[in-house]
């Protein structure tokens, strides 16, 4: 694993997984607004990951 991938996921993340741990360990609980914020937050991580893939395909497209 590169040292990038420790920074993102370790460092600046943080803030996200205090945010998660408040919507499901705060008080009032209320577990619909947490499951919308979840299911936010998962479809950003996948555009995240599926527009890393993005200039990979584009190198096989149009050989440089």
């Amino acid at each position: 694993m590169s040292v990038g991938l420790w920074v993102m996921f370790g460092i600046v993340l943080v803030p996200l997984y205090v945010t998660l741990l408040g919507w499901f360990l705060g008080e009032p609980r209320d577990y619909r607004t947490a499951g919308i914020g979840v299911g936010v937050l998962a479809g950003l991580l996948l555009l995240m990951i599926v527009a890393s893939f993005v200039p990979i395909a584009f190198q096989v497209v149009i050989p440089g």
